[in-house]
């Protein structure tokens, strides 16, 4: 990814509308996939911090149905399973 033109050497978009559909759509499906490593990171503290983690995530889930919608919600829900499948094997 840094031997393109477009990336900086950190690794840094130089200009989003510079990049070619794909490699826009790469890195949409890499920042899916951190988000949702990310969340299952939190759901685990919370679990451990409180012992279960049910209810916290409900509420988590109900907040990002307002600021993003329910489509969005489900993406993210589908994608934390496959990111917890993948790490399974």
């Amino acid at each position: 990814m840094t031997t393109s033109p477009y990336w900086t050497k950190d690794g840094k978009a130089k200009n989003l509308a510079l990049l070619t559909s794909t490699e826009r759509f790469a890195m949409l499906e890499t920042l899916r996939q951190t988000e949702a490593r990310e969340w299952i990171r939190r759901y685990r503290l919370k679990a451990k911090e409180l012992g279960t983690a049910q209810a916290w995530w409900m509420d988590v889930k109900m907040s990002l149905k307002k600021r993003r919608g329910q489509g969005s919600v489900d993406t993210l829900i589908a994608e934390m399973e496959r990111q917890r499948d993948v790490n399974r094997l």
